[in-house]
């Protein structure tokens, strides 16, 4: 198995640092909001990586965090009259449920930083008794970026070309511009913790590193996140790791592609901010993993509802191929292509994609295609999260969301097509013709067989 590790900027073979043991972080969500698209193909990318090296044979260790605790739910929670702990606790529990709605496993941890304090306040004293970091006079401790030679190394830049893009936070108070928080001083009456310093909070970087060194040790096997985290959050990360612990924090560092929304990137101030609560009130869970899952996980990917859309085709494709394959001596063609494909960097756009040619070929009559998409469907099952339902099921939900879309009953339809039948009989071919043009207009496809006429959806196809 071979994936893309962004700290070489290369494809490596996948060799666990202890046996067949791996232990995987992901970074978690800030409680200051809800799922958006965002969140979701990151939960679903490494949800599926999870899934896939658990099919190996790997023992894995899973965490990914909630950061429960920054500025912005600080603020919305003082607006609501509730403490920012409260705030965390429910919409914790919101984000829980649409990740079981997105079918995204649990993690082994979830670990949350306000029960990580002493920890990070142990993490933050070593550092400064280490000499990597400095305590300002207001309360500040931030980490000395120019005493760690490798900083830089992730993002594959120099500091000197990094002072640019970073942001300048307390900047008279620091050594260097570089110099991150890792602890933040609060002022009286804000919310905050005792800490050797003062009443303060924790840098955000500090947290991950915290987290991962709390719950999974000095050293991880994968690290995962959205590519915009790899600067600064996960070159901070490395820094302060290594300078804690003498040693990568990671072997392999992963990062998802990001998403843009009808091409433009997914902000609130754009009015495009898609929450996936919403979208599950408009579509299956499935569409939704899908739409994702079609593409690899590290390319830049928009969607949008024309993107949403055409998956919702091509799952009604699919589930109308499902429901035809009864008698098909199954074999394993593509589920050897499976494995090929996900051992080359988890490439599940691959895997669909040779669905769909399998697909095209059952649909020319070829049984040998019918047995292969038998042998690989329990496995895009249980890694990707597709296919889950009956496809008899899943067909006629679809055609009655479209139906009330179009204002029109299957009765209404089903009469329309009697009387069809009944003007041809009487050979009457005008009326037959009208009543298929008045249907087509408003969205219904006839399909004239030797064992009757059936219906369909226009907008389906």
């Amino acid at each position: 198995m071979r994936v893309y590790n962004v700290l070489r900027k290369k494809k490596e073979d996948f060799l666990p640092l202890d046996g067949n043991k791996v232990k995987m972080y992901v970074c978690g969500m800030t409680t200051n909001g809800l799922v958006h698209l965002g969140h979701a193909r990151q939960a679903i990318t490494f949800d599926m990586i999870y899934k896939y090296l658990k099919l190996k044979g790997y023992d894995v260790l899973y965490a990914s965090n909630y950061t429960d605790i920054d500025d912005r739910s600080i603020l919305q929670a003082k607006e609501m009259g509730i403490s920012p702990l409260e705030l965390a606790d429910e919409r914790i529990k919101i984000i829980n449920t649409t990740w079981q709605n997105l079918g995204v496993v649990e993690p082994d941890f979830r670990p949350r930083v306000t029960k990580c304090i002493p920890q990070i306040i142990t993490f933050v004293k070593d550092l400064i008794t280490k000499g990597y970091a400095y305590e300002t006079s207001d309360g500040d401790v931030y980490f000395d970026v120019k005493k760690y030679d490798g900083y830089g190394r992730l993002s594959n830049r120099k500091i000197d070309e990094l002072i640019d893009s970073v942001r300048i936070e307390n900047a008279d108070n620091k050594h260097d511009n570089l110099d991150f928080a890792l602890w933040k001083h609060t002022n009286e009456g804000e919310f905050g913790f005792s800490s050797p310093w003062g009443q303060g909070r924790p840098g955000w970087h500090i947290e991950c590193s915290t987290m991962i060194k709390t719950y999974l040790g000095d050293q991880i096997d994968i690290h995962g996140g959205g590519k915009d985290l790899i600067f600064p959050h996960h070159e901070n990360e490395i820094a302060q790791s290594y300078c804690e612990n003498g040693c990568d924090l990671a072997k392999y560092w992963l990062h998802n592609g990001l998403i843009t929304i009808n091409g433009q990137k997914m902000s609130k101030s754009l009015k495009n901010f898609m929450l996936v609560d919403d979208l599950l009130k408009k579509y299956d869970s499935e569409v939704i993993r899908y739409a994702i899952l079609v593409n690899h996980y590290t390319s830049t990917q928009d969607l949008g509802d024309e993107a949403l859309k055409l998956a919702e085709k091509n799952l009604y494709y699919f589930y109308n191929v499902l429901s035809t394959i009864k008698e098909c001596e199954q074999n394993n063609d593509l589920k050897d292509k499976f494995y090929e494909s996900m051992d080359d960097d988890f490439n599940s756009a691959k895997v669909i994609a040779d669905l769909f040619s399998e697909c095209s070929k059952y649909k020319l009559k070829d049984a040998r295609a019918g047995g292969a998409i038998k042998g690989v469907l329990p496995l895009i099952k249980d890694i990707l999260g597709l296919f889950k339902h009956e496809p008899i099921e899943f067909i006629e939900s679809l055609k009655q969301k479209y139906l009330n879309i179009l204002g029109i009953t299957r009765k209404e339809i089903e009469d329309k097509i009697k009387q069809r039948l009944d003007a041809k009989q009487q050979k009457n071919y005008a009326l037959a013709d009208s009543i298929r043009d008045e249907l087509v207009s408003c969205g219904i496809i006839l399909n004239d067989t030797k064992s009757g006429t059936s219906y369909d959806i226009k907008q389906l196809y």
